[in-house]
C-alpha cells in the first residue's frame, strides 16, 4: 500500500539512508504532506467554530491559507520524487533516462512513449493533476494569493471553497476544498497501486521475483502519518481489497 516507508518501530524511522535519494526524498515529502493535511484542517475546524461568533478566529483562517498552498507545493514535490523513483529503477536496469519530472513522464505516457507498461501506470493521472499542476503554478509562477471562502453549495449544504481575488471566474462554487484534497490524495494512491502493480511484473523481469502474497509487507499507519490514505478514504472514496480502517 505504500511506495517508501511511512510508519516507525521501536521509535526509529524505516528509512534506509543508504537507499537511493529518490527513496528517502518521497518518504520525507509523504511525512511532510501528512502533517499539512493535518494542520490546514486542525485550522479550518478552529475558523469554522468561530466564524459566526464576536471574535472569529482569523488567525486561524490566515493559517488555514497558508498550510492550504503549501500542500499544493508539497504534493508536487512528492509527485516528483515518485517521478525520480521511476527514473532511478529504469536507469539502473535499463540504462534507460526518463525525465525526472512527472508532469513529463505524464506526457509522455500520453504519447506513447514510456516502457512497456508504464505509460498505463501514468496516463490515468491526467483526471485529477492537470488541476493541480495548474493551481501549483498559479502560486509559484503567476503570483496567485487564493482565499478560503465559506458558502452554499446548489445542493444547499456547506461549501469550504478555493477563490482568487483577482480572478473571479476561478471560483468553483461547487467544489469542496476537503473532497478536492480528497481527490488528489485518492488520484496519487492509485497511482502508486498502478505502480506496485507494474513493478511486481517488472521485477520478475529483471531479477526473476515472483510476486505472491508475501511480495509487499503490511504497512500500519497511524495518526498523522496516515493522512494521505485518510484522506484518500474519507474525502476521496478511494478503496482497496487490502485497506482496512479503523475510525476508533
Amino acid at each position: 500500500m505504500a511506495l517508501a516507508a511511512r510508519a516507525q518501530v521501536e521509535g526509529r524511522s524505516l528509512v534506509d539512508w543508504r537507499a537511493p535519494q529518490p527513496f528517502q526524498a518521497l518518504s520525507r515529502h509523504e511525512y511532510n504532506l501528512c502533517v499539512l493535511l493535518a494542520l490546514f484542517d486542525e485550522r479550518l475546524i478552529k475558523f469554522e467554530a468561530t466564524m459566526n461568533s464576536e471574535k472569529p478566529e482569523f488567525g486561524a483562517y490566515s493559517e488555514a491559507m497558508t498550510f492550504l498552498d503549501s500542500i499544493y507545493l508539497f504534493t508536487r514535490m512528492l509527485l516528483d520524487s515518485a517521478a525520480g523513483i521511476v527514473r532511478h529503477c529504469y536507469k539502473c536496469n535499463e540504462r534507460r533516462d526518463l525525465p525526472k519530472s512527472y508532469d513529463d513522464l505524464l506526457k509522455k505516457s500520453k504519447q506513447g512513449q514510456l516502457p512497456e507498461g508504464l505509460n498505463e501506470v501514468f496516463s490515468s493521472s491526467d483526471t485529477w493533476f492537470s488541476q493541480l499542476k495548474d493551481r501549483r503554478d498559479d502560486i509559484v509562477h503567476h503570483y496567485e494569493t487564493y482565499f478560503i471562502g465559506f458558502g452554499q453549495n446548489s445542493q444547499g449544504g456547506m461549501a469550504v471553497v478555493q477563490f482568487s481575488p483577482r480572478d473571479k471566474t476561478r471560483a468553483t462554487r461547487d467544489e469542496d476544498l476537503r473532497t478536492y484534497l480528497g481527490l488528489v490524495m485518492a488520484g496519487y494512491q492509485r497511482f502508486v497501486d498502478r505502480l506496485l502493480d507494474h513493478l511486481d511484473i517488472t521485477f520478475c523481469r529483471w531479477f526473476g521475483i515472483v510476486a505472491s502474497i508475501d511480495s509487499r509487507q503490511t504497512t500500519i499507519l497511524e495518526g498523522r502519518s496516515a493522512n494521505i490514505l485518510w484522506w484518500a478514504y474519507r474525502y476521496g472514496e478511494y478503496r482497496h481489497d487490502a485497506l482496512l480502517v479503523d475510525e476508533s
